[in-house]
């Protein structure tokens, strides 16, 4: 699994309410094996990926996020000091 995002986004804002993305939130991306291609302009934050995108009160999946064919994935990211951390995947 891959674990790295390239190119790594310096910041991320919410596609649904435009906020920027400070703590955690859900990605769609590429898996090319040993790197993901993020889709930075599909980003989510975390409200809005459990209030708006998927089912209330659930976390989205990959197709709620964008149509992405078969190695498209969607990462739940986490901001740090250095960029963003890939914290879990789905499929």
């Amino acid at each position: 699994m891959a674990s790295e995002l390239d190119p790594e986004p310096e910041s991320l804002s919410c596609a649904v309410c435009g906020n920027a993305v400070d703590d955690a939130g859900y990605l769609p991306a590429t898996d090319h094996g040993a790197t993901y291609e993020p889709v930075p302009d599909e980003a989510v934050c975390g409200t809005c990926g459990f209030n708006e995108v998927g089912m209330a009160g659930c976390a989205p999946t990959v197709d709620d996020m964008f149509d992405s064919g078969p190695d498209g994935v969607l990462l739940y990211v986490q901001r740090t000091e250095c960029g963003f951390d890939v914290v879990s995947v789905k499929r």
